[in-house]
């Protein structure tokens, strides 16, 4: 009866002893997890991860917000192709042809700083901002018009102060071509009657960033005011054709 007893015993305590340590130990277990913090190895290689996946995703998207800047832009330029139609037409403006001389004003287009006549034609001066400009190298110009005005007036004294003649119209801004080649913008609307008349150039640095030769350019362009894309070199090259059949036996 005691050997049986003294079984008895064991038995209990063997099975109470390994059942306690069963049932506590995954809480032990899960209590040291939770209490276990990173080091600061571990949180600088989490860190280093989340930097390259931002980098990345930045990289990738960088496209994407230029269409998205690009799409304002075109549709500013339409606002003001739409103006300069209004303008025209209330001013009984004609559309320039090939071969015929056409003045600025002839062509019903406004005086050289064409903001100041075109805002009651817009909705907002904001149409005159292209979004990618503040991200160009040196960053907008001031004042409320960022594009481009691509024609002339005649009327520019400055002109003189670099030896070309008031009347000649700088092709894209060049004062070098105008000085070699110093034509009138009448006779240059009647050799090319689709000239871009206003033009943005920021988008040219996300596009070819190191292309400082063939800029590319999205422009509102006679004679219906319309807007496309091009590079520079396409109405050189135009141009150049014009030229030659106009002088040409």
């Amino acid at each position: 009866m005691k050997v049986q007893d003294k079984f008895a015993e064991r038995l209990h305590a063997y099975t109470y002893t390994h059942m306690h340590a069963y049932t506590h130990a995954p809480l032990h277990a899960c209590t040291r997890l939770r209490l276990h913090a990173l080091t600061l190895i571990e949180l600088v290689i989490v860190c280093a991860i989340i930097a390259v996946l931002v980098g990345i995703v930045w990289v990738v998207m960088a496209p994407a917000r230029e269409k998205a800047r690009q799409a304002v832009c075109i549709s500013n330029l339409n606002q003001i192709g739409h103006a300069f139609r209004m303008y025209r037409d209330d001013w009984d403006g004609v559309e320039p042809e090939k071969g015929r001389l056409l003045t600025w004003w002839e062509m019903g287009l406004p005086p050289i700083h064409p903001w100041d006549h075109l805002q009651t034609y817009v909705k907002s001066k904001e149409v005159g901002i292209c979004p990618s400009c503040a991200l160009r190298p040196g960053g907008c110009p001031s004042g409320d018009w960022t594009y481009w005005v691509h024609y002339c007036t005649g009327e520019d004294p400055t002109l003189a102060d670099f030896g070309i003649p008031i009347n000649a119209c700088p092709i894209f801004g060049s004062l070098g071509a105008a000085r070699e080649f110093p034509f009138t913008f009448e006779k240059i609307v009647a050799l090319v009657p689709d000239w871009p008349i206003i033009l943005c150039d920021s988008h040219h640095y996300f596009i070819h960033p190191y292309n400082w030769h063939d800029f590319f350019f999205f422009g509102i362009c006679l004679p219906d005011f319309s807007i496309r894309h091009f590079y520079q070199s396409e109405y050189l090259i135009k141009l150049g054709r014009a030229l030659k059949e106009h002088f040409s036996p």
